[in-house]
């Protein structure tokens, strides 16, 4: 059959087929006049750039398109949902992309509140030196626990 994946070459499918056929029983193919015709658009380049006609034949899919449509409106929309198909991937894959590198960024400790700034301790003068002296002094006195 034209259609199975183990045909390496449609021609040579068709020619293999027209052999089995005898000549006087009608053909009970009902893809044989769409293999006619995708060939011919084969050999004729009028198939879309990209498309595969070995892989398509192959997929049941296409198949089922070929019954419902002419060969080449069957080729066009099976040509547009693996065009669909492969943008859909590549869409997913730079979102997911996107998402790797957001979630390595640094995350604060604490969403949504002012960070407050630590004191520099060495760019302060003799006068706010010893007021803070004194009131870790003071706060020592009173049991408080001191940190820097």
């Amino acid at each position: 059959m034209l259609f199975k994946k183990e045909t390496p070459v449609p021609e040579q499918a068709m020619q293999e087929q027209i052999k089995e056929t005898p000549a006087g029983e009608v053909e009970q193919n009902p893809f044989s006049e769409q293999a006619k015709l995708l060939i011919a658009m084969q050999d004729e380049g009028k198939l879309p750039e990209g498309f595969e006609l070995e892989s398509a034949c192959a997929d049941p899919a296409f198949a089922a398109l070929l019954q419902s449509f002419d060969a080449a409106a069957a080729v066009r929309i099976y040509a547009a949902e693996q065009k669909a198909a492969h943008a859909y991937e590549e869409a997913m894959a730079a979102m997911t992309e996107k998402q790797r590198m957001r979630s390595a960024l640094p995350k604060t400790t604490k969403p949504n509140r002012a960070v407050s700034a630590s004191p520099d301790y060495m760019s302060l003068s003799a006068s706010e030196f010893r007021e803070l002296e004194n009131r870790i002094k003071a706060a020592a006195k009173n049991g408080k626990r001191i940190t820097l």
